[in-house]
């Protein structure tokens, strides 16, 4: 995947004396950097960038934020006419996979994930909970297909179709997709309607090329055309990208002033983390109380070393997709393994032989529910493989309370109930819920996802 990143022009309603928008800071970094690191963090290994005003400060700005990824700088010498040009100068690079993308908006890099995740080969991030001032680039359509972006909607495009929300000014497009935008660009740029914004040619793009969306209701995000928007950005939206920590991530991260200069790749902690996993589930196979003990010693510290992977991944710009689903592949079997310990352990001190029967249904109910979300995520929907963008996330109407809750209600705490269960010796009641517990998670599931689980299979 390559992103186009435009940052070519003014930005007349900011004002004079500041710098161009991409390069206005929130959180003491501009949003050009966080856009290169959310594209960064997301799998994004080539970037196009398409400068004009005061581009000798983009420039340097990118070629210090890109890391790894590959910087191609292009200019646009008309920056001042629409901005149809900023688009049509990076015209030799729509001969693929790309995302189109405005350099004035701030936007989680989760919502980026959500898009180059999708299911959709084509598709806009909509947000259905902004407000409709006549200065967004409002998205329409029908049977859940986009035909139609623009600010200033007629009756009868109203009247004709749903209004899904406004656009992110994030669009991506399959090879096709892109094929045929640079024809309808060229069609433009010669017939002289050089001074038209690049949305404005994507209604004929809809009428012919298949554009899905994702929603992204109520995230920390905004565009800044203006003084009021930045105001907000940093004072109203950025405060927001920051949710409350889980309580197990917060501990395991209280070790990382010792973790991170010892000379182990993020691979290595998670071979780690596989070891005192299978070290757990012995332990509580053995099936006494003391084994039990250690056996949840070890499964907590399990969790806390499956943590510093990732997180020194992320510290030492180590990230990589193989990476995160071999973290998950251990995950799977560190838990899955625990249902069989858990059974095999209650055999041991006298449990009925039905008891196995309950394992089996536990493990097999995990497996499930791992294999199932990882398909999901492999075809652009369900759980993240990593950064999940559904793990701590803000809304803007979430209350202080409601963003502790909702970081700390997720299996990243898992262990403590693990924990619990083999303090107070509540391991029946812990593997019968399981083996309920894990097959309403994958049938709820697939039931909550059953349209777009048709929509996948028919593609």
């Amino acid at each position: 995947m390559t992103a186009i990143l435009l940052a070519a022009g003014i930005g007349k309603r900011m004002g004079l004396g500041l710098p161009p928008k991409c390069l206005l800071a929130v959180g003491e970094k501009s949003l050009l950097q966080r856009t290169l690191e959310g594209l960064r963090s997301s799998g994004v290994r080539e970037v196009v960038l398409v400068v004009g005003f005061r581009k000798e400060e983009i420039i340097q700005e990118a070629q210090r934020h890109a890391g790894r990824m590959r910087l191609h700088v292009l200019q646009n010498d008309r920056y001042q006419e629409g901005a149809i040009l900023s688009l049509w100068a990076a015209r030799d690079f729509l001969n693929r996979k790309v995302l189109i993308m405005d350099s004035d908006v701030l936007c989680p890099p989760s919502a980026l994930e959500l898009l180059l995740g999708s299911a959709h080969p084509n598709c806009l991030l909509v947000d259905g909970s902004a407000l409709d001032t006549g200065e967004e680039q409002l998205v329409f359509g029908r049977a859940e297909r986009v035909l139609h972006i623009t600010k200033r909607p007629s009756e009868q495009i109203r009247g004709e179709m749903t209004l899904y929300g406004e656009s992110l000014g994030f669009l991506k497009l399959s090879e096709p997709g892109a094929v045929y935008l640079r024809q309808l660009l060229e069609e433009k740029v010669k017939a002289g309607l050089v001074a038209i914004e690049h949305e404005q040619v994507y209604p004929q793009l809809f009428e012919q090329v298949p554009v899905g969306y994702e929603r992204v209701d109520g995230l920390p995000w905004t565009e800044i055309d203006n003084p009021e928007d930045l105001r907000r950005a940093r004072e109203e939206i950025f405060p927001l990208w920051n949710p409350p920590q889980c309580l197990n991530r917060l501990m395991a991260q209280a070790f990382l002033p010792w973790i991170l200069p010892l000379p182990l790749t993020p691979n290595q902690w998670t071979c780690i983390s596989l070891g005192v996993g299978l070290a757990s589930i012995w332990c509580v196979a053995a099936g006494s109380y003391p084994m039990g003990l250690l056996g949840a010693v070890l499964f907590q510290a399990f969790y806390w070393v499956d943590s510093w992977d990732g997180d020194v991944a992320r510290l030492k710009s180590m990230t990589s997709r193989w990476g995160g689903w071999f973290d998950v592949f251990v995950d799977m079997v560190v838990q899955v393994g625990l249902a069989f310990a858990l059974a095999e352990g209650l055999l041991k001190i006298g449990a009925p032989v039905w008891v196995t029967v309950l394992g089996w249904l536990a493990a097999v109910g995990l497996a499930l529910d791992f294999l199932i979300t990882l398909w999901a995520k492999a075809r652009g929907f369900g759980p993240a493989v990593f950064s999940d963008p559904s793990r701590g996330r803000v809304v803007l109407s979430d209350s202080k309370v409601a963003r502790w809750w909702r970081a700390n209600l997720t299996n990243e705490n898992f262990s403590f109930l693990v924990v619990a269960v083999l303090l107070l010796d509540f391991r029946l009641p812990f593997l019968i819920s399981i083996a309920v517990g894990s097959q309403v998670f994958w049938i709820r599931f697939l039931w909550s996802q059953r349209r777009r689980l048709v929509a996948v299979v028919k593609s």
